[in-house]
């Protein structure tokens, strides 16, 4: 029986070869796009998931409210760490990472090798029993309990000793701290929110033994028993900021902790699932840029509509091909074949169509897994294919495909009686038609989805890289780690600024999007119970024309003003914030150290300290004084880019011999910023196009064999005098109405699933009415397009031919 069923599958594929290479090809495009982008989803939705603990294991932010702002940042203050272990029965270990953010990339040196790393973290000795991350040579429990201790990856190992043993070797930071190589790590997973290269003894460190619970610098991570919850943890909180910010708030502020809590003021911890870090975290300072859900939740919606759409066109194909195999049913009939015996001959068609389409998909995987790759920035490899789990669910889903997708074919076609096929009632085929019209309408709702949501994908991130951000980003060189020029600073930036090539120069301690400190102040004179969170950027003189940042009134530092060392500046939503009616000459009072009092000496226009995913908080700048610049921010001319950076290096080799210059184009990293959306918009655009494709694939064989089973009919209005035009919107007007009705349901489908993804932004695009009348419009045209080539060659073909079509 099998052999029968294959036979006779086989000569239907030879038969008609343009149906069989559109259904498996169809298919094909449909289950590889799935393949890749579920790898995506795989990937993201398995991130951290691999330590033993992970259900158990939490990280811990810092959430800081004063006044009219909320920060929530994933660091936290050292001691917070121990302090969890000790006050809390339900954590059984604790860990902390510190990365050297603010100094720039460290460098490290091994005899006459130097190179720069960014993936440098320092670690406590019970790092690993918070993690699992096997160590391929020195053991767990003493690798990294002696001070100046550093374990590599193996190819960070390669890169400074080549085939050489690395353990015990020395290696140098450019602080002249040696440490000494005691392990070998395992790398980290592609899909974990933190990756390193070096793990150091975090107790060597200063910030290790930092007392100060105002100063969040660490990462810091807990594990607790089985089957404690979150919210048990975090219904302790309360008691134990209260225990160590008491005092804090008390120094700072000058009030208690009760009449902190009564302003409506907040300070405290919560708790992050580690699972959730990478898709479910919107909060500052992050170890590495994380995920968004709702992009995982887009993409599967994707692959779920490209491959409802493949399976559509399989059943609209072989549904309009029914009334071609109703005579092949009703003789099968006639000589005794059952209508179970039907049935399972139609599934095994549908069902080989399947896994052929499977072997092609796999190809095509192979083929273009380089160029998905590039496009998401991962590193997916195509072994899945050889990971039988992996290669099983595939081939079952190839399976639960062909039956689904052949199960209506199937018992339509096997319903047909021979006496209704003999008197030729079921050569129109119209058993099928009102669920093949409806299907054909919901693959035109959701390639108009997919429309309307590439072309605001693209306004959004074309809006975003092109906004006004209130200050010049372009041509401006960022110089990180400036504090190595020491007592050299200003000697360097005047040196620097001779260069006719250089418009100006600034020493700053943080960067608009970068990073960025906070602090609280109190409007003298005001209730001390009241106080206000002001994000803070301590600069120099030539801040304002470094940036081009605009004064609303008054002046900004000045060199020959020594009381400027007092003086602050506020944007417009500092002054609306703290209620200044007329802020110049207005006092703050900084709650900080001696507390000192700060004259308002003018106002800024309001430009964007963070990412566009914020609205523009209230924000100060103050005057960096004595205190060395962390970055210098040097405004080039554009002609001569090249030989100006050039003469750059050539001056930090002289000022700092030996350290090399660490610098980036402050555009090249607002684009960093944005990397996510931006690789996400143009996966979304490319599997959009693809998903479009399978459609007019499908399309295209339907309008065929409509066209086909209308040869007769075509051939009477020709010889009744129809013109071809008049033939042209016969044909088509069946589907321009289909058009038409899949744009009323896609219209506010699209609109609430794109409302929805901006609402990931504070800035964000107006979703016009011309965007959806575009993609109304594109999909007629492709709709046409697709029909018309067949309507076309129906339209001029000769009538006597027609006639005798049979």
């Amino acid at each position: 029986m099998l052999k029968n069923y294959l036979t006779v599958i086989l000569r239907n594929i030879k038969r008609h070869k343009g149906y069989a290479f559109i259904n498996i090809t169809g298919l094909a495009v449909g289950i590889a796009s799935c393949i890749l982008i579920l790898l995506f989803v795989q990937s993201e939705l398995g991130y951290d998931r691999f330590h033993d603990k992970f259900h158990q294991i939490y990280r811990i932010p810092l959430r800081f409210h004063v006044g009219i702002n909320q920060f929530d940042c994933a660091l936290a203050p050292s001691p917070l760490a121990q302090a969890m272990v000790e006050d809390f029965p339900e954590v059984i270990a604790s860990t902390r990472i510190f990365k050297q953010f603010r100094t720039g990339n460290v460098y490290v040196r091994f005899q006459d090798r130097q190179f720069k790393e960014e993936q440098f973290l320092w670690v406590d000795s019970t790092f690993f029993d918070v993690f699992s991350i096997s160590l391929l040579e020195g053991d767990k429990k003493s690798a990294l309990a002696q001070p100046n201790s550093v374990i590599l990856t193996p190819a960070t190992a390669a890169r400074y000793f080549g085939s050489n043993d690395p353990m015990g070797k020395i290696l140098i930071l450019e602080d002249k701290t040696p440490y000494t190589v005691t392990g070998i790590a395992q790398p980290m997973p592609e899909n974990s929110h933190f990756h390193f290269d070096f793990l150091a003894t975090f107790a060597t460190h200063p910030k290790s033994r930092d007392p100060d619970w105002y100063d969040t610098a660490v990462y810091t991570y807990i594990v607790t028993q089985e089957n404690t919850t979150l919210d048990q943890i975090e219904a302790k909180f309360p008691e134990f900021s209260r225990k160590y910010y008491t005092p804090v708030v008390q120094k700072l502020m000058g009030i208690t902790y009760d009449k902190f809590l009564e302003a409506g003021n907040f300070i405290g911890f919560f708790l992050q699932p580690l699972k959730q870090i990478h898709l479910h975290s919107a909060i500052e300072n992050e170890i590495e840029p994380t995920g968004n859900v709702h992009t995982v939740v887009i993409f599967s919606a994707i692959a779920l509509i490209i491959m409802i759409i493949a399976c559509i066109n399989f059943i609209n194909l072989t549904t309009a091909r029914s009334s071609q195999r109703a005579k092949e049913v009703g003789i099968r009939k006639v000589i005794g074949s059952l209508r179970r015996q039907l049935i399972r001959q139609f599934l095994a068609e549908s069902i080989l169509f399947s896994f052929l389409a499977l072997i092609l998909a796999s190809i095509l995987v192979e083929v273009f897994l380089p160029a998905f790759n590039n496009l998401v920035g991962k590193h997916y490899s195509a072994s899945i294919f050889q990971d039988w789990p992996y290669l099983l669910g595939i081939m079952g889903g190839a399976l639960i495909l062909g039956t689904t997708a052949g199960a209506y074919p199937a018992f339509l076609l096997s319903s047909f009686q021979p006496v209704d096929v003999i008197k030729h009632q079921n050569q129109s085929g119209l058993r099928g038609r009102k669920f093949r019209n409806t299907l054909v309408i919901f693959q035109f709702v959701a390639s108009i989805i997919l429309f309307i949501g590439t072309i605001i994908i693209y306004n959004q991130l074309h809006f975003i890289r092109n906004k006004q951000l209130g200050f010049d980003k372009e041509h401006l060189v960022v110089i990180q780690g400036a504090a190595k020029l020491g007592t050299g600073q200003q000697s360097f930036k005047n040196t620097l600024k001779i260069n006719p090539d250089i418009v100006n120069a600034t020493y700053t301690d943080s960067l608009p999007q970068m990073l960025l400190e906070v602090k609280v102040f109190q409007k003298k004179g005001e209730d001390s119970n009241v106080n206000h969170t002001l994000i803070t950027l301590a600069a120099d003189y030539d801040f304002q024309e470094t940036y081009g940042v605009k004064l609303r009134e008054g002046r900004f530092f000045q060199k020959d003003r020594s009381t400027d060392t007092t003086a602050i500046i506020l944007n417009e939503a500092a002054v609306k914030a703290l209620n200044l009616q007329q802020p110049l000459g207005k006092q703050l009072i900084l709650k900080l150290g001696k507390n000192p009092t700060f004259t308002v000496i003018g106002t800024f226009a309001d430009f964007h300290l963070e990412s566009l995913h914020f609205n523009i908080r209230p924000m100060a700048a103050i005057f960096i004084d004595k205190r060395p610049g962390v970055y210098l921010s040097v405004r080039l001319r554009p002609e001569n880019t090249e030989e100006t950076l050039d003469f750059i290096k050539k001056q930090w080799a002289e000022f700092v011999p030996g350290q090399p210059l660490e610098y980036v184009f402050y555009d090249d990293q607002f684009e960093q910023t944005y990397g996510t959306e931006v690789r996400s918009g143009k996966v979304f655009s490319a599997f959009a196009v693809l998903s479009i494709l399978i459609a007019c694939l499908g399309l295209f064989g339907l309008a065929s064999f409509i066209t086909t089973r209308r040869t007769k009919e075509i051939g009477i209005r020709k010889v009744l005098g129809a013109t071809i035009p008049g033939i042209l919107l016969l044909l088509n007007k069946e589907f321009i109405t289909k058009v038409l009705i899949a744009n009323l349901i896609a219209w506010p489908v699209a609109y609430y699933v794109m409302r929805k993804w901006l609402q990931n932004f504070a800035f964000q695009v107006n979703i016009d009415l011309w965007i959806f009348i575009a993609a109304a419009a594109l999909a007629l045209i492709i709709a046409i397009v697709t029909v018309s080539y067949q309507s076309l060659k129906a339209a001029h073909s000769n009538p006597a031919h027609s006639l005798r079509y049979e």
